[in-house]
Formats: C-alpha cells, sequence, structure tokens
C-alpha cells in the first residue's frame, strides 16, 4: 500500500525529500563600502564632541542671577542644585517652592517653619546620592566615578542667608558635605 500524497511518512519508513529550487549559481553580496564609512564617521564626530566638552554646563534660570568671581578653577562634574527666588531645583527638577525667600512649613520637617530641614530636598539628594553610590560599587577603580559628595549651588546672589542655610544643613544630612557655587566669571 502506498502513502498518499499529504500523508505523514512516520509509520511506514519512508523519507519524503523535499524539493528545492536549484540555484542556478553562487553570486556574493557586494556591500557599499561608502554608506557605511559615513554612518562611522557621524558616530566618531558625535563622541568627540560629547568628550571634548566641558564636563558641566551650568544653565541658571532666567530670574537668577550670579555673583561675579575672578575665579580660575575649572568646574567639575557634581550634582547641580538651584536656588531662586521662586524654586528650589535639583538637577533640573523643581523640589520646593520659595516664597518672600522662606520655604513653606509644608516642605519642613514636621511641618514646623522653624526647621532647616527640607524633606524633599533631602528626598532629591538621597536619591541622586544612592544612584552615585551604586555607579561607583561597580566602578571600584574609576576614581572619577566615585561618590565625592560634590554639590555645584547655582544660587541667586538676593538668596537670603537663612534660605542658603537650610539648603546646606538639609545636603549635608544627603550626605553632600562639599559645596562648589557657581558664579560668573571675571574679566582678569
Amino acid at each position: 500500500m502506498e502513502p498518499q500524497q499529504g500523508s505523514s511518512p512516520a509509520g511506514n519508513g519512508e523519507v519524503r525529500e523535499r524539493i528545492r529550487p536549484k540555484r542556478e549559481g553562487y553570486h556574493p553580496v557586494h556591500l557599499n563600502m561608502l554608506p557605511m564609512m559615513a554612518l562611522f564617521t557621524v558616530v566618531l564626530c558625535a563622541l568627540l564632541k560629547d568628550y571634548s566638552s566641558d564636563p558641566m554646563q551650568i544653565s541658571p534660570s532666567p530670574d537668577t542671577r550670579l555673583p561675579h568671581s575672578s575665579s580660575k578653577l575649572a568646574p567639575q562634574k557634581a550634582v547641580q542644585l538651584a536656588i531662586s527666588n521662586r524654586v528650589i531645583i535639583v538637577d533640573n527638577k523643581k523640589v520646593a517652592e520659595v516664597k518672600n525667600g522662606r520655604v513653606s512649613a509644608v516642605y519642613k520637617k514636621d511641618h514646623n517653619q522653624a526647621s532647616m530641614f527640607i524633606v524633599p530636598l533631602y528626598d532629591a539628594l538621597k536619591k541622586v546620592a544612592d544612584r552615585e553610590k551604586l555607579i561607583a560599587r561597580y566602578n571600584k577603580k574609576k576614581q572619577e566615578m566615585q561618590f565625592k559628595g560634590l554639590l555645584t549651588i547655582i544660587a541667586d546672589k538676593r538668596v537670603p542667608f537663612r534660605l542658603l542655610t537650610e539648603v546646606l544643613y538639609t545636603a549635608g544630612q544627603a550626605e553632600y558635605g562639599q559645596y562648589k557655587f557657581a558664579v560668573i566669571k571675571g574679566k582678569s
């Protein structure tokens, strides 16, 4: 008995041969190197641009007036904390509002206006510190990747001392004990 067309040959030991189209001959595929070289050139230029720029770009808000200085130190890569007459910002994210040079009791520990501790600022800085420590743990051999507890403070020169003190106290509680203040480089 012969198997019918389309039936399974598994039971009778016959192996069905698949019909494959015959190839006319081998034709190698040729790659055009010009577009590939252009792509690698663009990638290389982008990488060079990223690595050749300053490690840190500071962009104060339009209502922030920075003090002038004759400092010759280059900026270091650090977490940016901006203080203006309206808001406190950590790495371009608003964490608290400022009115009349004070942070509202809503943002303070135990909702106490006299408290020096600004809760949302602490939470934001602690989150960034934890992330930096995690990165440092996996890059122990790279000194530039280690957690240093360094902040760059971009503060309006009209910010009251009490507000600046509250921000620095809260930052210290979040393990940021080193500060660099952003200034406008004066003519020397």
